[in-house]
């Protein structure tokens, strides 16, 4: 089948598609006039990809996991599969605490913003929001610099 018709088939852009070969995830065939060919297989290796890309593996780990797959041995591509899952879930842990602790971060500095008084001068060091520790809140790992 044609790029265009595994695109359709897979609801995979054309341009994913051919990202995808350049990247060493998906093979194609040529016609003598250039084209690319795709095989059956094709189809449900992009199911294997777009799963894999779900659970949120990079897609160098998709190209191993690919790998040991297309050797046919399931239980190796779960054996295979089963740490970079549970590495990428410690990160998403991770993530979600420095996410929490950020948001803590904000709440106190919206309170301190709704405590501080009207003042009809400019803003200067003696502002007392930029005198708190809730301020800083770029130092949150992964927040705004």
């Amino acid at each position: 089948m044609r790029i265009s018709q595994l695109a359709e088939r897979s609801g995979v852009p054309a341009t994913t598609l051919r990202y995808y070969e350049s990247a060493g995830l998906l093979a194609a065939d040529r016609t003598p006039s250039g084209y690319r060919v795709y095989g059956e297989p094709a189809v449900e290796r992009l199911a294997f990809i777009r799963a894999a890309k779900q659970v949120g593996l990079p897609l160098d780990e998709i190209r191993e996991l690919l790998q040991i797959w297309h050797r046919g041995a399931c239980v190796d591509v779960r054996q295979r599969m089963r740490p970079m899952m549970a590495a990428r879930l410690e990160e998403v842990i991770a993530r979600i605490t420095e996410l929490q602790q950020f948001a803590a971060s904000l709440q106190s500095a919206l309170a301190l913003l709704d405590a501080l008084p009207d003042r009809a001068t400019p803003c200067d060091a003696q502002c007392t929001f930029l005198q708190s520790p809730a301020a800083p809140i770029a130092s949150v790992p992964g927040g705004p610099p």
